[in-house]
């Protein structure tokens, strides 16, 4: 029998950080550790680089039906930069296991590996399963977009490894996070007259996003998670403190909602800015996909019902952050987010997860993927 605390302790020992840019195979380690473990115990597993010798692990056990259900998590984690524990020396205290990545999202992988151990042991296998651990899911989610121009068949469904205190998420936000650069003229500070303030420029555009832009958005408003917002997250600009600047750059986060497409809002942000001010609103730097999942999917009403005979909440919840499952879901494949520990844990100086809920959370996991169909 597989024992899920030892399995989170040893993929919570591994370091995988994100190396955000730079050329690093950070999350090798653990890719290969997982399909040493699934191999081990009869499954089918490989590994497959994305990209600076990064790669992804996929572990398949076959079932009666060729057609897989995907269970996918990350296999990288943040920093450990200002953490109050020994990152990588996980510990049991008060039937929480701490360490870095332990909340997100290794507990996930820990309990989805435990769950198809199980199948593997005991059958019956009706679905074939087939379970990913990608890579770069905190940067810019290359793992998941290397998975999805893999050679994996669509399938029938998918559970994403997130920490959601065990409830079943089926919509979140997008995003679109661009820099708006504010253009003036260069000059004596002394001499200001006649001349365009980049800093001044930017200060119109901000309040104009805060006071007009933002507060326009709320017509657009999803059941499950509310407005799309806009936050002005950094500024920069200025050449010295007796230079009139010639620039200046403010970056926004632009979070969206089901229906808006993340390209589309930038190209009106685009038209709507430049049109008034002289600014250049650059390009996007990060587009992400929300997530609107209907409830009503035989997938997700088998994901729900797995739910309640554990006693847990089955009602549909929409969350603020994003995940790799919006990405699984522009494929047409139906996506839910569900797994152990909650979102304020994940990033903490003291991560942790509660192991009261990794092992109610493999016995779900394990139901639906012992379910054939739809109960009725």
């Amino acid at each position: 029998m597989v024992d899920p605390v030892e399995l989170l302790a040893d993929l919570v020992r591994i370091p995988s950080i994100n190396p955000r840019d730079r050329a690093e195979p950070a999350e090798t380690a653990l890719a290969e550790h997982i399909a040493e473990w699934a191999s081990a115990r009869g499954m089918l597993a490989r590994t497959e680089e994305v990209l600076d010798g990064r790669r992804n692990v996929v572990v398949t056990l076959p079932g009666d039906h060729e057609r897989p259900l995907l269970l996918e998590s990350h296999l990288d984690t943040v920093e450990t930069d200002g953490m109050a524990i020994a990152p990588f020396e996980p510990e049991v205290r008060d039937d929480r296991l701490h360490g870095r990545g332990s909340c997100d999202a290794k507990a996930s992988l820990a309990v989805f590996l435990t769950a198809m151990a199980r199948l593997a042991e005991r059958g019956p296998r009706p679905r074939t399963v087939v379970l990913a651990g990608v890579v770069d899911e905190e940067h810019l989610y290359r793992g998941v977009t290397a998975l999805r121009r893999s050679d994996l068949p669509k399938p029938t469904g998918a559970i994403i490894g997130e920490p959601t205190e065990l409830r079943m998420v089926v919509a979140h936000k997008g995003c679109m996070r661009c820099r708006i650069e504010a253009r003036g003229d260069a000059g004596h500070s002394s001499q200001p007259w006649g001349r365009t303030n980049a800093i001044e420029v930017a200060a119109e555009v901000v309040r104009h996003l805060q006071q007009e832009h933002a507060p326009g958005l709320v017509h657009l408003t999803r059941p499950l998670v509310g407005p799309p917002s806009l936050a002005v997250t950094m500024i920069g600009g200025g050449q010295g403190p007796n230079v009139l600047p010639d620039s200046c750059v403010v970056t926004i986060d632009r979070r969206t909602v089901g229906g808006e497409d993340p390209h589309e809002v930038w190209a009106q942000l685009r038209a709507e800015l430049e049109g008034r001010w002289p600014v250049v609103v650059h390009e996007p730097h990060i587009v992400d996909y929300s997530l609107e999942t209907d409830p009503a999917d035989p997938f997700v009403r088998s994901v729900a019902a797995g739910l309640r005979e554990s006693g847990l909440d089955a009602e549909p919840l929409g969350v603020g952050y994003g995940t790799d499952a919006s990405k699984i879901a522009l494929d047409g494949v139906p996506a839910v987010v569900f797994g152990p520990g909650s979102i304020a844990n994940a990033h903490t100086a003291d991560e942790s997860v509660p192991l009261g809920e990794v092992r109610t959370a493999i016995d779900v996991v394990e139901r639906v993927l012992r379910t054939e169909g739809v109960p009725a």
